[in-house]
């Protein structure tokens, strides 16, 4: 809550100052302030790096990440998985915290990437440190060699 009233006073700040021109403030960084304010209101953001599937093979070919899939099992029976991946549902999610390291890397995938992302958003705010969340998922997933059915 207090983060909350910090940015609420920041945001406020940075209008009244920028609209009595007493201090210059660039566009990119009210845009910043005000999307950490969005985002800590409304817990769909946090810090995670969101990458391009192309970059998600390359970290798991190269052993640098785990990959978390968040779909839910009838979509995994019915396209299968990404060899090695972990599948927690994303509404289990929070309740299976404690089968991840926070020190280790995971990358967050879904079906589209919207559930990945809310994924991405937990881990962050669970104090997980290297979090990537794959920008696309499965429907778009171009790699069939990495697949396995479950």
């Amino acid at each position: 809550m207090e983060k909350k009233l910090i940015f609420i006073f920041l945001i406020f700040s940075v209008t009244v100052f920028s609209k009595t021109n007493n201090i210059l403030i660039s566009q990119g960084l009210k845009d910043n302030i005000q999307k950490t304010l969005y985002s800590s209101f409304n817990n769909v953001e946090g810090s995670y790096e969101t990458i391009p599937l192309s970059e998600v093979k390359k970290i798991l070919d190269e052993n640098k990440a785990t990959l978390i899939d968040v779909r839910n099992p009838d979509e995994i029976q019915k396209t299968g998985i990404i060899k090695g991946a972990k599948n927690i549902p994303l509404p289990e999610l929070e309740n299976r915290l404690n089968e991840l390291d926070k020190d280790s890397p995971y990358i967050t995938f879904c079906a589209v990437g919207g559930r990945s992302k809310k994924a991405a958003a937990i881990l962050s705010d669970n104090g997980f440190k290297k979090i990537y969340n794959a920008s696309e998922g499965m429907t778009t997933w171009p790699y069939p060699e990495m697949l396995e059915k479950k």
